[in-house]
């Protein structure tokens, strides 16, 4: 359930912060799980490789739909895109997950907080 929600959050702010959406959705995703900097990574990770799957699948299939008898050569291109998206979003997403597990497992251990 957090990673959906930083999915859901990557989803709708990237788009308009292509930085910043991927690591605050991180960041949130991994705050809300389990405390830890690795879980929330993983957790980042998932997320920020979810997010690049379904704006791959809406690049291949608005190309499609514009392009049509081209595809063969926007397919090799989606294919270079797919790829970039998915390290661009993981690695981001990884990052803000780390930041926001870490961040939780450290309200716990000072302050008692729970989120």
């Amino acid at each position: 359930m957090p990673a959906l929600v930083g999915i859901i959050f990557m989803l709708f702010i990237s788009p308009f912060f292509p930085v910043g959406g991927p690591i605050v959705g991180g960041i949130i995703g991994g705050y809300l799980g389990t405390p830890g900097a690795v879980r929330g990574a993983l957790g980042g990770l998932f997320g920020g490789l979810v997010v690049a799957a379904i704006f791959s699948v809406v690049a291949v299939v608005g190309g499609t739909a514009l392009l049509g008898p081209i595809g063969a050569l926007i397919g090799l291109g989606i294919a270079v895109l797919l790829f970039a998206l998915a390290l661009y979003f993981g690695i981001l997403g990884a990052v803000g997950g780390a930041i926001g597990g870490a961040l939780k497992a450290w309200m716990i251990s000072r302050h008692g907080v729970m989120g």
